[in-house]
């Protein structure tokens, strides 16, 4: 109990609130897909929402503890045979309100993207330029992946709905300017 406490006393900090809202927007509307357990929730969002959206909590049985808490969720045990149990999590009416709710706000969010890699780039002087260039090189080659793994997603014509679709098309595209930023400040650290 004191956890939920504590983790209620978080939510009143506006960046945890932002990131606890786009975290109870995700479960909501994966359980508006359907009943499912926690690690099928844990599994959609690691395989559909991971290139979208980062949640930061390794376990999803916490904040899906916090929304059955809280009215948004309900949840029923499945008994497998034997001692085995699972809980499957489904969306309430008041969970159905709130989704509406937290996505109307998203929509109209003025937040911007925060691109970690600006704070080290504004205190570059300060940075040994070899490690900088070292490690530069390594988020190339992992941004290189991603832009694969995007392309090879929207060659899948199956898999993919057309709204999503669009969401990978504008991922590519932050992708593509983030590659081509990092060969400029590349280029201008070798230069320097």
């Amino acid at each position: 109990m004191q956890s939920i406490e504590r983790w209620e006393s978080f939510q009143r900090q506006p960046a945890l609130k932002y990131a606890m809202s786009i975290q109870k927007l995700i479960i909501l509307g994966i359980l508006k897909e359907g009943p499912k357990h926690g690690y099928q929730i844990k599994k959609v969002i690691q395989t559909k929402l991971g290139v979208f959206a980062s949640l930061e909590n390794k376990s999803i049985y916490y904040p899906l503890k916090v929304m059955e808490k809280e009215g948004l969720i309900e949840k029923t045990t499945d008994y497998l045979g034997g001692h085995l149990t699972r809980h499957i999590y489904s969306i309430t009416a008041a969970g159905n309100r709130e989704f509406l709710k937290e996505a109307n706000e998203a929509l109209l969010s003025e937040k911007r993207p925060f691109i970690e890699i600006d704070i080290p780039l504004y205190f570059l002087p300060y940075l040994n330029k070899r490690e900088v260039l070292a490690r530069l090189k390594v988020r190339k080659k992992f941004l290189e992946k991603v832009k694969q793994w995007l392309q090879d997603k929207l060659q899948n014509k199956e898999e993919v709905l057309s709204h999503q679709r669009h969401l990978l098309k504008h991922h590519l595209n932050l992708l593509n300017a983030e590659d081509n930023f990092l060969g400029d400040i590349l280029e201008s650290i070798k230069n320097n």
